[in-house]
C-alpha cells in the first residue's frame, strides 16, 4: 500500500489515503483545534526544561531505594549479636 506522509513508518490506512491511524487522528485535532495551542500543549507534556529535570533528580535521590543502598555500604558481620 505505502508508507504514511507524515511519519513515514507505519503503512497508510488505504491506498487512497496518505496517512496511518496515528497520523490521521494528529492531523484531525490540529484542524479541530488552533496549531500553536496544540504545540503549546505537547511542549508542555513531552518536552522537560533543566529545572524540571533537577527536580525529578532531586525527588528520585530521596527515594527510600536511595535510602536502601546506603545501607549496603555498611560492612555486615556474622559476629554481630542481634540486638534486642
Amino acid at each position: 500500500m505505502g508508507v504514511c506522509s507524515f511519519c513515514e513508518e507505519v503503512e497508510r490506512e488505504s491506498y487512497w489515503k496518505s496517512y496511518c491511524e496515528d497520523c490521521a487522528m494528529l492531523r484531525r485535532m490540529l484542524v479541530l483545534h488552533n496549531p500553536s495551542k496544540c504545540v503549546e500543549i505537547l511542549k508542555r507534556v513531552l518536552i522537560r526544561n533543566e529545572q524540571q529535570i533537577t527536580n525529578k533528580i532531586k525527588i528520585e535521590l530521596k527515594t527510600p531505594l536511595a535510602d536502601d543502598v546506603a545501607d549496603y555500604d555498611k560492612p555486615l558481620l556474622r559476629s554481630a549479636k542481634p540486638t534486642k
